[in-house]
């Protein structure tokens, strides 16, 4: 798995869509720290930045994923890697944890947004550090639909939209639960947001609830993934 990853994670620098990810996830967080702690509502509080990246992270995280598979499968050098002598499984989570280091990469940076507020507020330390968390957490959860998309289309565009359709989707269910007069199904839909399931972090609240439910998803697209791409290697 380190070579596959290597060699991914390489190859985001190599090209130019590691530094284009990093500088439009830098230009948008920059501009809602910005607008919304400096001008709008002019706290340390971190909680209303992360709400408002949340919704936006939905356009720029499939950048990283659309190329994941499909462009080796374009390019037909997915041949290569499905004859090497590596496990599917190596394959998909060093390619997904590529994506995710650069992700981090990005985060990382952010940090100085919360070390500036520290010099003009009161920083709420344990909120700032759970909502970092669950925003990784969210973001796998992206990252890993964007990988299962790239593996089943040969067309990075193709991969890109249908990811941002189905997040979209996902972000939407706790807009259509309060519209759905039925508790049962209301609760359903609220239970499977991911969106709603960040409140608990941005409360600093450190529930093992939300935390099993991003893995579990992450863990759920991951293995489709691989499925996808173990077929075809069987072919």
């Amino acid at each position: 798995m380190r070579a596959i990853f290597k060699r991914e994670f390489n190859s985001y620098f190599t090209s130019l869509l590691g530094y284009v990810f990093l500088t439009i996830f830098l230009l948008l967080t920059g501009a809602m720290f910005t607008i919304v702690n400096v001008f709008q509502y002019q706290t340390a509080n971190m909680t209303y930045f992360f709400a408002s990246i949340n919704n936006i992270a939905v356009f720029f995280l499939p950048l990283l994923t659309m190329r994941l598979f499909s462009e080796d499968r374009k390019l037909k050098t997915d041949q290569l890697l499905m004859t090497a002598p590596v496990s599917v499984r190596d394959i998909v989570l060093g390619k997904f944890f590529a994506a995710v280091c650069v992700l981090l990469i990005g985060t990382a940076i952010t940090i100085i947004y919360p070390i500036i507020l520290m010099f003009f507020g009161e920083l709420p330390i344990a909120e700032t550090i759970s909502c970092y968390v669950g925003f990784v957490l969210l973001c796998s959860v992206i990252l890993s639909i964007g990988a299962f998309m790239s593996s089943v289309t040969e067309s990075q565009i193709v991969a890109a939209v249908s990811t941002y359709g189905i997040i979209i989707f996902m972000m939407l269910l706790s807009t259509l639960a309060q519209l759905i007069s039925n508790e049962a199904v209301s609760g359903a839909l609220l239970w499977l947001s991911p969106i709603q399931r960040f409140s608990d972090f941005s409360l600093g609240i450190f529930d093992f609830e939300p935390i099993i439910y991003y893995l579990t998803v992450t863990g759920l697209f991951l293995f489709l993934t691989m499925t996808v791409f173990e077929k075809r290697r069987l072919r």
